[in-house]
């Protein structure tokens, strides 16, 4: 699956152009509403076989990054993850993050798949929130930032992206396709590769640091099974609150 992993020393030469189109501005802005959900039941007894601690830590330190990234920024799981809670959120969502199992799932009525990840519930069969679910009730508005910590949702097929108004396209790093960035995870991804990405990538745009920065320096970290990011969007975007959000790192 391509990752879209660019040269880091080209990111390194293109530094002042990418800090010129990083926007954004500390504190949350009101209005900027994000949603980040966890699915915390199916990483535990009796659906898995030992307690998995990374949902927990992945939901405080996702809430933590979009808070300081300007979002109004509130974390659920368990009972209040569900199918519907998703649906009457991302109306008003400019931020989403979610880690739960993600795949293609059959949609029966439809006799065809679609991306989808599985909400919490408090059950090992929960049901599952579709792209088209999600496309449905944006009607084609882009989200800001949309973080899938997921296996599968960040192929190049994946009908998830276009769901939040994000094309499959990457941007050029001094090129603007709009406040927007989709990172996702190729194939299968295994939490403890995951939570060591996340925080390099969150640090980053904590920093100020462009997304496709973010995504590329996190890249560098040590991984413990094959593990393959992806993103669409706007390279030089901060991932910061707000459809042009102002800038605060110009040069």
């Amino acid at each position: 699956m391509p990752t879209g992993r660019r040269s880091r020393r080209l990111a390194l030469a293109l530094l002042p152009a990418l800090l010129a189109l990083s926007l954004g501005a500390g504190g949350a802005r009101a209005g900027f509403q994000a949603t980040i959900d966890s699915n915390e039941s199916a990483f535990e007894p009796p659906c898995m076989g030992w307690d998995d601690a990374y949902p927990e830590k992945m939901l405080r330190a996702a809430v933590s990054a979009y808070t300081a990234l300007g979002y109004t920024a509130r974390g659920y799981s368990g009972a209040s993850f569900t199918r519907a809670h998703v649906l009457a959120r991302t109306v008003g969502d400019w931020g989403y993050y979610v880690h739960s199992h993600g795949d293609n799932y059959w949609h029966a009525a439809d006799g065809r798949r679609y991306a989808g990840f599985r909400e919490d519930g408090g059950d090992c069969s929960q049901a599952v929130v579709y792209s088209k679910d999600i496309a449905a009730k944006r009607a084609g508005r882009a989200t800001n930032l949309v973080v899938m910590s997921t296996c599968h949702l960040g192929e190049s097929t994946s009908t998830m992206p276009g769901a939040f108004g994000i094309a499959r396209k990457k941007s050029e790093p001094t090129e603007w396709l709009g406040s927007k960035f989709y990172l996702g995870y190729a194939g299968t991804a295994y939490d403890n590769d995951q939570w060591t990405f996340e925080q390099a990538f969150w640090d980053e745009l904590r920093q100020g640091m462009p997304a496709g920065f973010a995504f590329d320096t996190a890249l560098l970290g040590t991984f413990t099974h094959p593990f393959d990011p992806n993103w669409w969007g706007t390279y030089a975007y901060s991932g910061r609150a707000g459809p042009l959000p102002p800038c605060d790192r110009c040069l």
